[in-house]
């Protein structure tokens, strides 16, 4: 094959790159990837496989350095026989969550890295990946020169994309060719932070003196240097994008910063009813735009020193640490109260009171001031309750402790908040009057979504004066004293006062998401274009439009085939060879038990028995043959005569040693027959869907290829 490209269609690359979000194992990548080749190519990949991830290879690094949220897979393609070395490079796209924490690291990335210009922590982890992984396989790899692809959609389309602009430290390109799908496009802003060289042309070119001035030259006049910089530098031929003309990242593009490098040959349709967003981005002001970008500027350094934690804690006071920490305490102090609750059953006021703060002062008067021997004998009834009362106490205090060093940072942050806010809705009306221009929304629409911004805006200003007050000098010297007074009820009445203050922040907050309930229940064909455009962005919707055209379509990576002529029938050919050869697998295995159990049987039972028998007949024959050998025998039960002795002579045995009874043999022949019958059942079902597929599709000869090869996995 002369190491051509084996992923040579846009839909085999497609589904490859759809493997990366489905978290499989390298075995399971590997089964998947030669089942698509097939189902694609109607061929058997001629290559073996190697898959390396970046949990692997930049695992040691994560340990030490802030997680940018990059996830990666390079896979190898590697023959000697046919002469192929080839390597595909996969930068993972934008996930709301990482595996193992509720944080968008991706999305906060795609704001301060890409947008704003103010870190650059995953390109240099998609980086570090590529250069590791290609020594490691050149090393092993040494009798064929190694050809590189690139693959990435959405911000792995950016990642990679930006990977082939910058030169690899040879000076040279690294992939033969990349392909990026429905990609965040790279902003000059972005490059400025990663490309030293380009941010010295930039600032003298434009006569910057502070790296914020990028923010205020011309757009336009950005793009237009940056591509003209970029298309000098690099074959930008080497770069293939491919993109939903109703993608909501290819709508947004057409703001500030953004750039087009790289070729595309024309735009997929992935709904004819809906033709995108771009015309309502175009009409969203760019002093909006600039705006925005300046302010998140100003968490840049807090994003590359503490990662998410440290933009969050610094865009709004809020610290994500505190916040895992007091959930896992607020855990601890509900098996308290549990505990609690079962000790004291019959108890009319049941401890879980405490978790009120209407009734905690309430419960805590009543309960705390009862005589020691209210109840009688029973205490201890008494000394659990007591004992409760101290542990719930500290639990809520430790609660109160780590929970003030957030408030007063809230108390800093939530001002800006809610002045970025106000700046919002100041200028939602005419955003929003555009909208209604151009028939995307009506104006009862826009109202309503005026009504529920303003009541967001109210809402975080009460949480705003709830915060100012606990954080007033003189409550917090009342509250540092309440936690360490040996007092009871001044004790209960410190911490009601602290409950009842995030019980108002809790309603504010309740409010909020009731308003956003409300922004999302807004019936608008903004929305539904919206649903479109991020329906459009996945690679589910690109894969279908680039099969348009035929008889196939997708749903999860599966391949579904219609029947020619038959109307509206849809079948999953993927899982249908699954189940079959699974279910044939399955068949073959229990008929290899069953010839075990067969065997077992005449090695534990038949030919045991016969051997038994043998070695009976062969030591009768052994007595027989040698009587005088045994003349012992005969001083165990006979006296010797004085000065003599007696010789056996002759040993007749008169035994029968008859077969294994017939029912033996018969039992378990019969049972063997049940589950042979029952095998034959199993693999005539799995066999009649097979046929019924083939006779569906009579006229596709691939259809009886794809049941017949065994991808694995």
């Amino acid at each position: 094959m002369c190491n051509k490209e084996l992923l040579n269609t846009d839909v085999l690359r497609a589904r490859i790159m759809d493997l990366e979000y489905e978290n499989l194992s390298e075995r399971e990548i590997e089964g998947e990837i030669r089942r698509i080749y097939f189902e694609e190519s109607g061929k058997k990949l001629p290559t073996d496989i190697s898959v390396y991830r970046s949990d692997d290879i930049l695992e040691e690094r994560r340990e030490t350095k802030i997680d940018s949220g990059f996830d990666g897979t390079v896979i190898h393609f590697q023959s000697e026989d046919q002469k192929i070395n080839q390597a595909i490079t996969i930068t993972r796209g934008s996930e709301l969550g990482e595996k193992d924490t509720w944080r968008p690291i991706d999305w906060t990335y795609n704001l301060i890295g890409i947008y704003v210009g103010g870190t650059d922590n995953q390109y240099q982890d998609a980086k570090r990946f590529d250069d590791e992984v290609s020594s490691m396989i050149q090393e092993k790899n040494d009798k064929l020169p190694l050809v590189k692809y690139g693959y990435g959609h959405s911000l792995g389309g950016n990642n990679i994309t930006i990977l082939q602009m910058m030169p690899d430290y040879e000076g040279n390109l690294r992939f033969k060719n990349v392909y990026a799908i429905n990609d965040a496009a790279p902003t000059a802003y972005q490059l400025a932070v990663i490309d030293s060289e380009f941010k010295v042309l930039v600032k003298s070119e434009f006569q910057l003196k502070t790296d914020q001035d990028i923010y205020k030259i011309p757009p336009d006049e950005l793009k237009t240097f940056t591509e003209e910089y970029y298309k000098n530098k690099i074959d930008e031929t080497t770069i293939h994008h491919l993109t939903s003309e109703e993608d909501m990242l290819y709508g947004a593009s057409s703001v500030r910063g953004f750039l087009e490098i790289g070729g595309r040959d024309g735009f997929l349709d992935t709904d004819p009813r809906y033709a995108g967003i771009r015309e309502l981005v175009d009409k969203i002001p760019d002093q909006d735009l600039r705006t925005i970008q300046m302010f998140l500027s100003n968490f840049s350094t807090a994003y590359n020193e503490d990662g998410f934690d440290g933009f969050m804690k610094n865009f709004t006071g809020f610290n994500p640490a505190v916040l895992d920490s007091a959930l896992s305490k607020w855990d601890e102090f509900s098996e308290t109260v549990k505990s609690i609750e079962e000790s004291v059953d019959g108890f009319e006021k049941p401890f879980a009171e405490l978790k009120d703060a209407d009734s905690i002062w309430s419960f805590a008067k009543e309960t705390i001031s009862l005589p020691f021997d209210l109840f009688g004998a029973n205490l201890n009834f008494q000394k659990e309750l007591v004992t409760g009362y101290s542990q719930t106490i500290a639990n809520l205090t430790v609660l109160i402790v780590e929970a003030v060093p957030t408030i007063i940072a809230m108390a800093n942050k939530i001002p800006e908040l809610i002045k970025a806010v106000k700046v919002l809705y100041k200028n939602l009306d005419p955003i929003l009057q555009a909208l209604v221009d151009v028939d995307f929304i009506s104006q009862v629409e826009k109202d309503k979504i005026i009504s529920n911004i303003k009541e967001i805006e109210t809402s975080l200003v009460e949480i705003q004066t709830t915060i100012d007050k606990l954080v007033d000098p003189s409550l917090n010297l009342s509250l540092s004293l309440t936690l360490n007074t040996m007092n009871p009820e001044e004790q209960i009445k410190g911490i009601a006062e602290f409950i009842a203050a995030f019980q108002t922040i809790k309603n504010e907050v309740s409010d909020i998401k009731e308003a956003y309930e409300g922004l999302k229940a807004i019936d608008t064909s903004f929305i539904e274009n919206f649903s479109v455009s991020a329906h459009a962005h996945g690679l589910d919707a690109v894969i279908n439009a680039l099969a348009k055209d035929k008889n196939i379509s997708y749903v999860h990576n599966d391949m579904y085939m219609s029947p020619v002529g038959k109307g509206e029938i849809k079948v999953n050919i993927s899982s249908s060879v699954r189940i079959y050869q699974k279910g044939l697998a399955i068949s073959q295995e229990k008929e290899s038990n069953v010839n075990r159990l067969k065997a077992l049987f005449d090695s534990d039972y038949v030919d045991d028995y016969q051997d038994r028998k043998n070695k009976i007949m062969s030591k009768i024959h052994t007595m027989e043959s040698n009587p005088t050998q045994y003349s012992y025998l005969l001083s165990q039960s006979l006296w010797y005569p004085v000065g003599g002795y007696y010789k056996l002579t002759n040993i007749n045995v008169n035994e029968h040693l008859p077969p294994l009874p017939a029912s033996y043999h018969q039992s378990f022949s019969q049972m063997i027959q049940t589950i042979q019958s029952e095998i034959e059942k199993e693999k005539w079902l799995v066999k009649k869907i097979r046929d019924s597929i083939e006779d569906l599709f009579s006229e596709e000869e691939k259809i009886s290829n794809m049941f017949d090869y065994h991808y694995g996995r």
